[in-house]
């Protein structure tokens, strides 16, 4: 027969109470700064168009396909206080309005939801396509998929009519904390409580690293170095650049995406004007 010599001994002090002798000592977390809490100031600068469809592009994902995007000339920029967080570009051969975002700076949590509400109440757009990466390592997924390997996968509020073999859902219990993740739900409880219906479909290329921590604060904006950069086959990127105009229904004329080198992009481009004192450090704040 087993016995507990312990059963009839009565529990440590510290087991139901505790005062300051038997406490460890602690060292308290440091408290964050007031500027930390405030809503961040969302400005824009340059002529954006309202109520035309809106094609979002971010991070390394939007930096690459931003390459290969005939997207001509800047033609304004959303700050976040003093970091240029966005870009905007009105490409000829289409009505969307085109914004490549987070390529020169990460939005800490606390931000994310504030510059999405006002890119979205700034166009009023009409359907969204959006363009982000997702990590293939921290992927929940039945087996193991190599990142060259691994499918684009996809998160929309209504069903899109896009059908390949090579396109996924983004599906359960995987959870996106990205800034444009927080973009696709901001819409989506929009949607509720207004008659107009937006769409929006949002693409995830596949990434080999981890998703990086969110920032504390907004740091000044600089171009990303040359250890982000991951390099998806043009075939790859033909295809999502094809799906992002179809959700917005400009699938028939848009303009091929053709792979370039880094380095030769309207991005680094719109880095330099910025370093110029153009827009993007400068210019009146519409």
């Amino acid at each position: 027969m087993n016995v507990d010599p312990l059963a009839d001994t009565a529990p440590s002090r510290h087991a139901i109470e505790s005062d300051d002798e038997d406490e460890y000592d602690v060292p308290s977390l440091s408290k964050p700064k007031p500027d930390q809490l405030s809503t961040p100031d969302v400005k824009f600068a340059g002529n954006f168009p309202i109520k035309s469809p809106l094609l979002l592009a971010s991070s390394i994902a939007g930096e690459a396909w931003a390459r290969g995007a005939d997207l001509g000339q800047q033609q304004g920029a959303i700050y976040v206080g003093d970091s240029q967080v966005g870009l905007l570009f009105l490409p000829p051969w289409t009505r969307a309005a085109v914004v490549v975002s987070e390529t020169f700076t990460r939005l800490p949590l606390s931000a994310m939801n504030p510059y999405t509400t006002a890119v979205i109440d700034r166009i009023q757009p009409t359907s969204i396509s959006v363009l982000d990466s997702y990590s293939v390592q921290g992927y929940i997924s039945p087996r193991i998929i190599p990142w060259d390997e691994a499918p684009v996968r996809y998160l929309s509020t209504n069903a899109i009519s896009i059908s390949d073999p090579e396109l996924e859902l983004f599906a359960p219990p995987n959870l996106m904390q990205s800034t444009m993740a927080s973009l696709v739900s901001n819409v989506f409880w929009k949607s509720l409580a207004s008659t107009e219906n937006s769409t929006v479909a949002l693409f995830l290329l596949p990434s080999p690293k981890l998703p990086a921590v969110p920032p504390s604060t907004i740091k000044p904006s600089s171009f990303p170095p040359p250890s982000d950069d991951i390099q998806w086959d043009k075939k790859t990127m033909q295809k999502v650049h094809q799906w992002l105009f179809e959700t917005i229904g400009e699938g028939e004329n848009v303009v091929q995406w053709v792979e370039r080198n880094r380095g030769s992009s309207e991005l680094q481009a719109a880095n330099r004007r910025r370093a110029q004192g153009g827009i993007g450090e400068g210019g009146m704040y519409i």
